[in-house]
């Protein structure tokens, strides 16, 4: 039980890990400027609106990957059936991009699309698990 329960935190942890270091990549690629203030909302939805296509995938990108390797990663390490991973990993990056979608606006398409993916990533975790474990075929 307590490894089960390690490695849901490890894949949360994997997941948030993974989405901080793909949307400081896409930073970098797409520096925003220097002198937005994010706490003006107003602002916020002016940058929005100007923002390239590429930013945004980013982020969408970083969403996706990190359910996906979270998934994989409570999945491998608990040496488990993967579908509880998917859940509780895709579940809190789900919460977290929907808060973000509601704070923030952005693109409708991006709005439909982002959750879609972070969905479809976690169930692609699901399936490439077991195939990834070194005894693959044995679960608890």
């Amino acid at each position: 039980m307590i490894r089960k329960l390690a490695a849901a935190v490890v894949g949360v942890i994997v997941a948030m890990l993974t989405i901080q270091v793909i949307e400081m990549l896409g930073h970098l690629v797409y520096p925003p400027p220097a002198d937005i203030e994010f706490g003006d909302p107003e602002q916020v939805r002016e940058f929005m609106s100007t923002l390239p296509v590429g930013s945004i995938l980013f982020v969408g990108a970083a969403w996706a990957a990190g359910a996906l390797l979270g998934t994989l990663a409570g999945a491998l390490l608990s040496k488990s059936k993967p579908l509880p991973y998917a859940i509780v990993v895709g579940g809190i990056v789900l919460a977290g991009a929907i808060t973000m979608l509601l704070i923030i606006p952005h693109p409708w398409w991006f709005t439909i699309g982002a959750p879609l993916s972070i969905i479809a990533a976690a169930v692609l975790g699901i399936y490439l698990a077991p195939g990834l474990r070194p005894s693959a075929g044995t679960e608890e």
